[in-house]
């Protein structure tokens, strides 16, 4: 398989894209090729609102980073960036600071590096036959990216849970919690992620677009100085609609 292949992209006519992880094989394992590749497929996609994220196959979603490619030997070069050290955290922030509204269809396991993709969707969608977790205590290792990008969607509690365990949470108890939004028949997942996305992408991009912006930044801000910036935000989409002559 080429690098290529490895992040499939799909325009839609109505609008938005699907974006597909392609190692079924590998349970969509990430890989540095796979993140390069990722944000590749992203940066061709820019003009697109809406972009529904899944995994090919039915076994996962993501099953997270592919241990093959974790150092036996860690260096502090790599601990501060170098050495492509980061370079899952850096495709990640590209995914935050894309215009579009990402969608996780979630087909399968999503853990670790693939949990953290959910998270840091706007929305998600799971196949009854969807787990969660974050396994890396299990390999000793801290969840890095998984951890605090939880941390944004559920209570500490359940965080907690999840980290100190190890242990998977099926679909029904992720969207109880607050991970997902909806549980579907698996059967129906892809209909339904292409439902909301046509949806969404129907709506006014800048509106659209200000709205993800928003609620990034709005959920870090003191009450006082969310509302003002909400004012802000709302009068810059305004101001982008209908622009002075």
């Amino acid at each position: 398989m080429s690098d290529a292949d490895l992040v499939l992209a799909e325009r839609h006519p109505d609008g938005y894209a699907v974006v597909t992880l392609n190692r079924p094989e590998k349970r969509n394992a990430i890989t540095i090729a796979l993140a390069d590749r990722f944000c590749e497929v992203l940066g061709e996609l820019e003009d697109v609102p809406v972009v529904v994220l899944t995994g090919a196959g039915d076994r996962a979603f993501s099953a997270g980073m592919d241990l093959n490619e974790r150092t036996e030997n860690p260096t502090w070069r790599k601990a501060v960036g170098a050495e492509r050290g980061t370079f899952w955290l850096e495709a990640v922030e590209v995914m935050r600071r894309h215009p579009a509204v990402f969608i996780a269809a979630v087909n399968g396991f999503a853990v670790g590096g693939g949990l953290t993709l959910v998270n840091n969707s706007e929305l998600a969608v799971a196949s009854e036959t969807a787990e969660f977790g974050m396994p890396e205590l299990g390999f000793g290792a801290f969840p890095a990216l998984a951890g605090p990008s939880a941390m944004r969607r559920i209570l500490p509690k359940h965080v907690a849970q999840m980290a100190l365990t190890a242990a998977r949470v099926d679909a029904a108890t992720a969207l109880r919690w607050g991970l997902v939004n909806e549980v579907v028949a698996p059967g129906d997942l892809l209909a339904r992620a292409r439902e909301l996305a046509a949806g969404l992408a129907a709506r006014d991009q800048v509106a659209l677009a200000f709205i993800k912006k928003g609620l990034r930044e709005l959920e870090v801000m003191p009450w006082s100085d969310a509302l003002d910036y909400g004012t802000v935000l709302s009068n810059s989409v305004k101001s982008i609609q209908k622009p002075n002559d």
